[in-house]
């Protein structure tokens, strides 16, 4: 199917104009979609702490810091 559509369009070549009015509404509707995409709101942090400031990790770090050398790395 996509093989018959590039024939179709070596057999219909586009003059300058068409050509031109064709990217002109592809521009356009380029624009658009830029626009909503910054109109959308940006999540925002509401709280939530990071993996390195998880509580589970501190307890790690705070019981290795405390081994004495002889714990299993």
């Amino acid at each position: 199917m996509y093989v018959s559509y590039l024939l179709y369009q070596t057999q219909h070549t586009k003059t300058a104009q068409q050509q031109r009015e064709e990217d002109i509404r592809a521009g356009e509707l380029a624009a658009g979609i830029e626009r909503l995409w910054h109109s959308l709101p940006r999540p925002r942090n509401r709280g939530h702490r990071g993996f390195r400031s998880a509580p589970e990790i501190e307890m790690l770090s705070q019981e290795h810091a405390a081994c004495s050398g002889q714990c299993a790395a």
